[in-house]
């Protein structure tokens, strides 16, 4: 569902953008679902026309970037970081598989 925080095996092309060349495990915000329509405007996010009310992302956070309207693949979902001035996400290297995703964080545990 969006608006959840997802774990899911960042696909090659993440491993090549994000610079690690290795699989690994990520956790990112999922965004859009297969079938939506979403794009990037001055740093804020749209989903089928409709701007997206993101209280997770801190305004120091927000990117600057503008990116055009993308269609997201059948059974692919967008998933982006919530400091998204720093994120590497889909935004650099495209939607996540299904597949691909483990499932949703339930719980966060912080470590003093």
């Amino acid at each position: 569902m969006r608006g959840e925080i997802v774990v899911f095996k960042i696909p090659p092309a993440g491993m090549l953008a994000c610079g690690t060349g290795v699989p690994g495990t990520y956790v990112k915000r999922l965004i859009a679902l297969p079938g939506e329509r979403w794009r990037e405007q001055k740093g804020f996010i749209y989903v089928d026309g409709k701007k997206l009310t993101e209280p997770y992302v801190e305004a120091e956070r927000r990117s600057t970037e503008t990116l055009p309207e993308q269609t997201v693949p059948e059974d692919q979902f967008v998933v982006l970081g919530d400091n998204r001035s720093s994120s590497c996400d889909s935004r650099l290297w495209g939607a996540v598989p299904r597949k691909n995703l483990v499932g949703k964080v339930v719980k966060i545990y912080r470590q003093s």
